[in-house]
């Protein structure tokens, strides 16, 4: 499970689509401590492209489908494939017709809506299903597959703006990274001593676990504008020791459902408020890295065309 909460939206008619306050339903599902991504679509065809819909975590579906029959007809092509994603159908007339439908065809896992009220009823449902499956095993899955997605993020991020250093800029970062790991790691002095005689990004990079790469950004910071542009918060004890008591600790059952998670003699109580408040942390950083990275990448290419500009200039006579 990913930190994106996927709903695909079939109704034929997208003046009624277009006519939705979606507002309350993204900022329903930013309060789970997910990001909501809502994908439309008006025809049969590219409703059924999607098959198996393992991407998507809810289907919503008009039961009046205006040009294309009726909506459970799509849904009982889903079902034969034995593809089990939450659905709603929702219709402006009575919810009565639409459980004779559910009925009629034997549709399990469908829940019902007047189009009135689809919103609300999308919430209680992704909220509930949630509640199903975001137990303490699955958070720590999500946490894990997502910091080594921050870790790759970082590792974007040091390469381009180490890069864009001159060489004595350069030189203070892998001395100072060398420095470090060498009084915390001796156990690697064979590699430091090689990296040390011969450094590079490949190879810092490479050395690196969670905490280095952080540091290597902060080492990075101190010579480059972007990075220093740029507010971010304390990402070692906001993502990384959170991280580390979900990955290496032994829970145990605390008070009113919590887990107290125990490593290295200290203790992290795990509830579904700190998940949320976990979840929604671990977004921020994904979206704040994003920017840098796409900044780092537009003032790469933009030096690359002032360098060409410069060569390319006036020949004196």
């Amino acid at each position: 499970m990913k930190l994106e909460y996927k709903i695909l939206w079939f109704d034929d008619n997208e003046e009624m689509y277009q006519s939705i306050d979606f507002d309350p339903l993204r900022q329903g599902i930013d309060g789970w401590g997910f990001v909501p991504e809502i994908e439309f679509v008006s025809n049969p065809d590219d409703f059924l492209k999607r098959s198996p819909f393992t991407d998507y975590d809810l289907i919503v579906v008009d039961y009046n489908l205006e040009e294309h029959g009726q909506g459970q007809d799509f849904i009982a092509k889903i079902r034969d494939q034995e593809v089990y994603t939450e659905i709603i159908f929702y219709s402006a007339g009575k919810s009565s017709s639409l459980w004779e439908a559910v009925g009629k065809y034997q549709l399990e896992g469908i829940y019902i809506a007047n189009k009135t009220v689809i919103i609300e009823k999308i919430l209680k449902v992704g909220l509930q299903t949630l509640r199903k499956v975001l137990d303490v095993g699955n958070m720590r899955g999500i946490v894990m597959a997502e910091v080594g997605d921050l870790d790759h993020s970082l590792d974007v991020i040091v390469r381009t703006a180490i890069d864009s250093l001159n060489p004595e800029q350069r030189r203070d970062v892998f001395d100072r990274f060398h420095q470090a790991s060498e009084a915390l790691h001796g156990k690697h002095k064979e590699k430091l001593d090689s990296f040390k005689e011969a450094p590079s990004v490949d190879v810092l990079l490479m050395l690196c676990d969670s905490n280095k790469r952080w540091a290597n950004y902060n080492r990075a910071k101190d010579h480059h504008e972007t990075l220093k542009s740029v507010q971010l918060g304390d990402y070692v004890k906001e993502i990384l020791v959170p991280r580390n008591f979900l990955a290496h600790g032994v829970p145990e059952p605390g008070d009113n459902g919590t887990e107290i998670f125990k490593y290295q003699g200290k203790s992290y109580i795990f509830s579904d408020e700190v998940g949320i408040a976990l979840r929604k942390k671990i977004i921020e950083y994904k979206l704040a890295f994003n920017d840098i990275s796409r900044e780092l990448a537009s003032r790469t290419v933009q030096s690359a065309l002032d360098k060409a500009a410069e060569s390319d200039g006036p020949v004196e006579a």
